[in-house]
């Protein structure tokens, strides 16, 4: 073999190795919004804080983008963190967004009290959240302690929802063409 064929394997070598990385596919991203009444921040020790949102509405907003869904709000008890989130505080003294991290959620069903254990999203480099990055304040800056109303727009990654059958379901119904998808256990 001489050194010519001895380069060209190699340079074949290189394309494919390149096309292959270049075709890799990036995980779906769904929004899941919730709607809340008055909510407060209590601020904790190491950066941690929790929000909790009273009254909120029944169903969840749902959406890749495309197509969008309501889902009943209990679905959203099955979101497991660290999921990122923008959260929209409105009340007489005007509106703050804050971008956050979400490690612990709780949604009792009985209450209608969303309590979210967040830090905040110093840096955010997602598609679905990105409307949010310009209007962003950091949550410690935020110096009123109760809101009127509430919005939380979770971000959803669609490999995170393999464990999770009643979202992946939801999913489903967003693909498919007819509403016979939707019919399940679930919804």
């Amino acid at each position: 073999m001489n050194r010519y064929q001895l380069s060209g394997f190699i340079c074949l070598f290189i394309l494919v190795s390149l096309a292959g990385v270049s075709i890799a596919d990036e995980s779906p991203r769904y929004v899941i919004y919730v709607q809340g009444g008055e909510s407060s921040i209590i601020h904790g020790s190491e950066g941690i804080t929790d929000i909790i949102v009273k009254d909120i509405i029944p169903y969840a907003h749902f959406s890749d983008g495309k197509k969008n869904l309501l889902i009943p709000d209990t679905l959203v008890q099955s979101i497991t963190g660290p999921v990122h989130a923008a959260v929209v505080f409105s009340g007489a003294g005007g509106e703050s967004v804050s971008l956050i991290s979400i490690s612990n959620l709780s949604l009792p069903y009985e209450n209608k009290v969303l309590t979210l254990r967040v830090n905040p999203l110093g840096f955010y480099e997602g598609e679905a959240l990105k409307s949010f990055v310009r209007e962003k304040k950091e949550l410690d800056t935020i110096e009123v302690d109760t809101f009127e109303n509430t919005g939380i727009y979770f971000e959803i990654i669609g490999t995170a929802l393999e464990n999770n059958n009643c979202l992946a379901q939801e999913i489903a119904c967003l693909k498919a063409d007819d509403m016979k998808a939707c019919l399940g256990e679930c919804g």
